[in-house]
């Protein structure tokens, strides 16, 4: 990609406002559609206005901003326009405040942020939906404190609210920061991402997802909607095990989930957790703890549909305490393989039910729908489907003689395989 010299930085798109010199000022954007490297100029300042409407340095697609130090980098807003990943180079006087977006899920998608030094309860968040003082001490009852070093400022597109025709509200992205010195407020593991509801700071991280608690430390989270500010919390004691690590690798059109634990004092199982797309986690397998102090090795294989999904393993003591690992992801290439078959066929007078047999990548609540020859639905069930084989029944015992459509939709409507035909004798 062509990289852009800082001294040609007036020749980007300057919208809906003003700039004077590298500063944009309130409701200005200077929109990159290229590499810009901050450090051609040295000494030079880039920052933005920070007001309700604050001024933007914006990038579009694969736009970047390269070059960024505790020394230069942006302080104030950025915004990011696309459905690629990206580090946003943000910061506040000499501390580089970086923050990670993992790739949305639309190109009309557009996300901005800030980092706010200070304590959330008396440095003030400017921008909607939630403006003002965010009080640490209201938080979720998971999270035991949380820091006063700052804030990001977290801003989406959905509503057009960045802009005409922007998306985005944040919910299933993996959030990484770039922590001040935490020493002093909590050991790495008990480190969370937390982000303001409105009312209260709730625990994005959902378990250990610092990888240190010194400066430049990450910390990791799953957004939700509905977040305005991100910050960073605690939660109390974990427990003694310690995970070397959590992966997630694609074989055969399947996931096989490892993970090495040592210190398994007193710890009692294992339980997986699955989130397909934006989806909110469910346990979907559990593994009894070896209770090896040296050191355990865990494989399982999952079975998770085409597209993107998240997993975690949630660590459970015996005494009933319980924390979380950090998340993984990936993507399933395969395609969906819906198939389906259904017997006997014709149903003669001595069956009341015809069998459904079909294979998927679906997984929740579904409906099997029975139409005769006018298209006219006489028969429907309420189904839960699995991901993988399913067989289910159909009670046909009061359907008069003739030709019908047997068909298995998800709870979108989607279908499930083919529609199939059956004759009743």
């Amino acid at each position: 990609m062509k990289l852009i010299p800082t001294l040609l930085i007036f020749l980007l798109s300057i919208l809906h406002g003003n700039a004077q010199g590298n500063r944009i000022l309130s409701g200005g954007e200077l929109i990159n559609y290229g590499i810009v490297d901050i450090t051609v100029v040295n000494g030079l300042k880039w920052s933005t206005e920070r007001s309700a409407t604050p001024g933007y340095f914006s990038a579009v697609d694969t736009a970047d901003y390269t070059g960024c130090s505790d020394e230069i980098h942006i302080d104030g807003y950025v915004k990011k326009y696309g459905n690629r990943s990206f580090i946003f180079p943000i910061g506040s006087d000499n501390q580089l405040r970086t923050l990670e977006i993992s790739a949305p899920l639309l190109s009309t998608d557009a996300y901005a942020t800030a980092w706010i030094p200070g304590n959330p309860s008396a440095e003030l968040d400017l921008t909607s939906p939630f403006a003002g003082h965010h009080p640490v001490t209201s938080h979720s009852t998971s999270i035991s404190s949380v820091s006063t070093v700052g804030q990001w400022d977290w801003l989406v597109g959905d509503g057009a609210n960045l802009g005409d025709g922007t998306t985005g509200t944040g919910e299933g992205l993996i959030i990484r920061v770039s922590i001040p010195d935490m020493t002093s407020f909590a050991d790495a593991a008990s480190l969370r991402l937390v982000g303001w509801d409105g009312t209260k700071w709730i625990d994005l991280s959902g378990g250990p997802t610092a990888n240190g608690n010194t400066e430049n430390s990450i910390l990791e989270g799953k957004m939700t909607s509905h977040i305005s500010a991100i910050g960073i919390g605690k939660t109390y004691s974990t427990l003694p095990l310690t995970l070397e690590s959590f992966t997630a690798e694609e074989v055969n059109c399947k996931v096989i989930l490892k993970w090495k634990t040592t210190g398994e004092y007193n710890t009692d199982k294992f339980i997986v957790e699955q989130s397909i797309g934006t989806s909110g986690f469910q346990g979907i397998s559990g593994i009894p703890a070896t209770g090896s102090l040296n050191g355990s090795n865990y494989s399982i294989t999952v079975t998770q549909p085409a597209g993107l999904s998240s997993y975690r393993l949630k660590m459970t003591d015996k005494d009933g305490r319980f924390t979380y690992s950090s998340i993984v992801q990936i993507r399933n290439t395969c395609e969906s393989s819906d198939h389906m078959q259904i017997f006997p066929n014709p149903v003669t007078s001595g069956n009341q039910d015809i069998n459904v047999r079909f294979k998927t990548s679906y997984r929740g609540k579904a409906q099997v729908m029975i139409f005769n020859s006018l298209s006219q639905q006489v028969a429907v069930k309420t189904i839960e489907v699995t991901a993988g084989e399913n067989l289910v029944t159909a009670n046909v015992l009061n359907l008069l003689n003739g030709s019908y459509i047997i068909r298995v939709a998800g709870a979108d409507g989607t279908l499930i395989g083919n529609a199939q035909k059956f004759i009743k004798q």
